[in-house]
């Protein structure tokens, strides 16, 4: 009897690790503009898994213990990740941003960012301030677009702001909160997000906003809309597993799952 359940067992687990290969491979790898594991141990570069080489420049971030692997920990004054010579995605093309955001401070924290602060033209993600919460928003110069689950309680939060293709408005994105689809309030305004000076950034406040004080971890950017099942598959496995840039991770990440689960 123990034999057969051993035998189960790892039949069980191989069958698992397939079926994981086959569905990470379902995110194209030239959909991925920019991707940061933040796994460094040290110094102040975020390396670009997505082969376009847009390495990250940090400023001030620590190094500390994140969803998978390590992350980063910014402190709210001037901390910051900038993607020198990359400028976002513009226009009203499609786009999909992911990352993963822990903090017990409720403010605007500035999360991404790119284009110009002009009306339709910039492209700024950040927390919308309600009560003692704070939800997911997305915002152009005149226009936004923000969530209802709270995100600054203390708990990891994985947020992804999904921009369809052939939409023209802030209030066509989609916004997701582990995984759970968000009620669209604000104000509708077009979108025609400028990519002629800004690189993107991550952490840094915008205008009159504050920086980023929290931990981030695994963000990226998508020249696609992702569908629901492609950002669980993120959000679920991690964007190394997920992007299937390494095979034997997707095994380590199954066994895991099996083991705690």
């Amino acid at each position: 009897m123990k034999y057969r359940c051993t035998v189960w067992l790892t039949t069980f687990i191989f069958m698992m690790s397939i079926a994981g290969i086959s569905h990470a491979a379902a995110i194209e790898a030239d959909t991925v503009e920019v991707a940061y594991l933040l796994d460094e141990n040290n110094g102040n570069v975020a390396k670009d898994i997505s082969g376009n080489d847009r390495h990250g420049e940090i400023t001030g971030a620590k190094r500390v213990e994140g969803v998978f692997g390590r992350a980063l920990e910014y402190d709210g004054v001037d901390d910051n990740l900038i993607v020198t010579g990359y400028n976002g995605i513009g226009g009203t093309e499609p786009r999909t941003t992911v990352f993963w955001f822990k903090t017990t401070t409720v403010r605007d924290h500035s999360w991404v960012k790119w284009g110009i602060n002009s009306p339709s033209q910039k492209y700024y993600i950040r927390a919308h301030v309600r009560g003692n919460e704070c939800n997911l928003r997305v915002e152009v110069n005149s226009g936004n677009n923000f969530g209802t689950d709270n995100v600054c309680d203390g708990e990891w939060h994985h947020c992804a702001v999904v921009f369809p293709d052939g939409s023209d408005a802030v209030k066509d994105h989609d916004l997701y909160v582990d995984g759970k689809l968000q009620e669209k309030e604000g104000t509708e305004f077009a979108m025609d997000t400028s990519v002629d000076t800004q690189a993107v950034n991550i952490g840094a406040r915008l205008a009159n906003h504050t920086f980023m004080l929290g931990t981030m971890d695994e963000v990226a950017i998508f020249n696609v809309d992702l569908s629901l099942r492609e950002i669980d598959a993120i959000r679920n496995n991690g964007l190394k597993s997920a992007l299937g840039v390494d095979p034997q991770d997707k095994l380590t990440t199954r066994w895991a799952m099996i083991k705690k689960y």
